[in-house]
């Protein structure tokens, strides 16, 4: 098998450059003068691949911290198999992560005039915050249809509950800091034993 080109590396330097500064300083610190240092590249080649930050940044969001909706994506699969409630523990922990690390790159990726555009490509690619909570929804109807959730019980509006916690967990987390909010393993057992009484079978 030929290595990939050149170019397709470069990008893949970028993206690994730019989700390592992001992480470790925040977005006020990725400049391009960084991120060529990083990346061992030139300023002027970042603009072979990207317009601009912001699709530097939605692309980092998109290909570097995807791993939380991947895992929804793939919830339906394991329909009827392990226990729901650890299902949801999992889901709960990924989230806290995900919104903390990609709601700061989101704020950089959504400040253009272009961001409208890019999250629209998002969505019809089948990525982005409202496929990731139709997805978590499509599954418990599945886990409902065979038994394992009430009847009665809302899918979509326990998927917006539980993520819509998590990202509230992350946010207040990191604009209020650890001393003054709950902590994760507390803020994801309470989201988790609240929407978990709204979906245990009679």
């Amino acid at each position: 098998m030929s290595p990939p080109p050149r170019t397709a590396v470069l990008r893949e330097q970028l993206l690994d450059a730019a989700a390592r500064v992001l992480d470790e300083h925040g977005a006020s610190a990725l400049t391009t003068r960084r991120l060529a240092l990083e990346a061992g590249c030139s300023e002027g080649s970042i603009y072979n691949h990207f317009a601009n930050k912001e699709e530097l940044v939605s692309c980092v969001v998109s290909e570097r911290i995807a791993r939380f909706p991947a895992l929804i994506s793939e919830l339906g699969e394991a329909a009827g198999t392990g226990e729901i409630r650890d299902h949801l523990q999992e889901i709960a922990w990924l989230a806290i992560d995900f919104f903390r690390r990609g709601m700061p790159m989101m704020s950089v990726a959504t400040r253009d005039a272009a961001a409208q555009g890019r999250c629209r490509q998002m969505h019809a690619s089948g990525h982005g915050p409202w496929r990731t909570t139709e997805n978590m929804a499509a599954w418990l109807r599945k886990e409902q249809q065979l038994g394992r959730v009430h009847r009665e019980a809302d899918p979509d509006g326990v998927a917006s509950a539980l993520l819509g916690s998590c990202m509230f967990q992350a946010t207040m987390s990191m604009a209020w800091g650890p001393d003054l909010a709950p902590d994760d393993a507390t803020a994801v057992e309470r989201a988790v034993a609240a929407v978990w009484r709204g979906l245990a079978p009679a």
